[in-house]
């Protein structure tokens, strides 16, 4: 995934009976497009003492080098049990309504794709749940990186240029998660997502040909 990721459309009480998770805050970022370079306070399900609805920092380090910045913003399911051994165990699950992705289109005359931006969500669901590693900081605040696996046929067409996809969930699947079930059983191809997907940069798509 790019970076962004839609979640205005949570419903957080929904949320919180689905997961049977405690939420007791407030003040979430819940907003039509979230960045994950402005490190946004965003609303996750977590197990802590507990299964609750906290806020989160998108970034699983406090630190974050600035010749690297998305250092620890996704983090690759096939390296869980050597990177990020350390945090496997600690399992979050972050509810959005959508993801953006860019397809890298060719176009005739032009060196370089177009990129066309496409939101990914849930088939016939109003929010999905991305898998997520998370660590407690010095300063108790909570930092989390989104795990990402393989594309799945639809996700190996839009993002074409990664072959990549957060590991994306319906509320059964997220319960397994945050009862720390086996990362394999969630990375494609043992879990395929029922995911659909709108092109919302259609004008940027070159012409049909006739052959």
């Amino acid at each position: 995934m790019c970076y962004s990721f839609n979640n205005k459309k949570v419903d957080l009480k929904k949320i919180a009976e689905e997961l049977d998770a405690e939420n007791y805050e407030s003040g979430y970022v819940q907003e039509e497009n979230i960045s994950a370079f402005t490190r946004p306070a965003m609303p996750i399900v977590l197990e802590h003492n507990g299964r609750k609805i906290t806020h989160a920092t998108w970034g699983l380090y406090a630190e974050i080098p600035k010749d690297k910045p998305a250092k620890g913003l996704n983090l690759t399911a096939e390296k869980t049990h050597t990177i990020y051994k350390n945090f496997e165990h600690n399992r979050c699950v972050i509810p959005i309504s959508g993801f953006y992705d860019f397809q890298h289109v060719p176009i005739s005359g032009k060196k370089t794709p177009v990129k066309v931006k496409h939101e990914v969500f849930w088939k016939d669901a109003d929010h999905i749940y991305l898998a997520g590693f998370y660590d407690v900081w010095e300063s108790k605040e909570i930092g989390v990186g989104i795990v990402t696996t393989v594309a799945n046929e639809l996700m190996s067409e839009i993002h074409n240029s990664k072959l990549r996809m957060p590991i994306c969930m319906d509320a059964r699947m997220a319960d397994r998660f945050l009862k720390d079930e086996p990362i394999e059983e969630f990375v494609f191809p043992a879990y395929d997502p029922a995911l659909v997907a709108v092109n919302l940069e259609p004008h940027k798509m070159p012409p049909p040909t006739l052959f």
